[in-house]
């Protein structure tokens, strides 16, 4: 018999469907919920410690830290209690000018008119004692021989050096003219009111000459402060130097 079309089937139930959709969201939702669980566990496994065997991308091993072999300082000796003083330095031997030689007087030249205005006596300075005096050429020994000169110094009443006083050395050496001037305390080898006429400007070398030539002490103004001293010299390598010394007596 053929259904009719007016049979009525009964639907299913609406609260059915809605319970079976829930369910199948319920086990989602706790799907995603335990693996969101187990994945934070994993990351946090890892991050506490990144050399765990579950983390698929493991730092690299750093190498074991070298160690320096550093050598330990030795300990410095101690010194003794009792400090003993070693030997002192040997002071080398001050080296000392052989003395003077002491020649005898020169022979006084005949004074001329115009040294007899002025007599021995007159002036505040004269010759010092024991001079000329004759020296080795000491003081440019790289010249030896081939040099020839005057030098000495002024002295006061009580010793002490005059120094800025004008000298003049004059007369002839070898048939030359001999014109040089100079001033005390410009040589002081001599001392500290030394002076130095330099001969080799004339000769080449020792020169010997016989009261040719005269030294005389002058204030600013040119005016005599000793006689004009004449003296010799000699062509004798020992006797280079010739030393005159002035002192004052007033």
């Amino acid at each position: 018999m053929e259904k009719d079309i007016f049979d009525y089937t009964d639907p299913e139930p609406e609260g059915s469907k809605k319970k079976s959709g829930a369910s199948v969201w319920n086990m989602l939702t706790a799907f995603v919920v335990l693996t969101a669980i187990c994945v934070g566990a994993v990351f946090l496994t890892i991050f506490l410690n990144p050399q765990s065997g579950i983390n698929p991308f493991p730092p690299p091993t750093m190498p074991a830290r070298a160690i320096d072999n550093t050598a330990t300082p030795t300990p410095l000796p101690l010194m003794p209690p009792t400090w003993t003083p070693g030997p002192s330095p040997t002071t080398e031997p001050t080296k000392t000018l052989a003395p003077l030689p002491t020649i005898a007087p020169l022979n006084e030249p005949t004074a001329t008119p115009d040294e007899a205005a002025s007599q021995p006596g007159d002036m505040p300075f004269v010759l010092h004692d024991g001079n000329p005096q004759y020296i080795p050429n000491l003081y440019h020994a790289d010249l030896g021989c081939n040099w020839m000169g005057v030098g000495g110094q002024i002295l006061s009443l009580n010793g002490a050096p005059v120094t800025g006083v004008v000298l003049k050395i004059g007369g002839k050496l070898d048939g030359k003219a001999v014109d040089i001037v100079t001033i005390s305390g410009t040589a002081t080898q001599y001392g500290p009111a030394g002076y130095e006429f330099d001969l080799t400007e004339i000769v080449s070398s020792a020169t010997a000459s016989k009261g040719s030539m005269w030294v005389q002490m002058l204030d600013q103004a040119g005016l005599p402060m000793s006689d004009q001293i004449y003296f010799d010299s000699f062509e004798d390598c020992e006797k280079s130097t010739i030393i005159i010394y002035f002192k004052q007596v007033r």
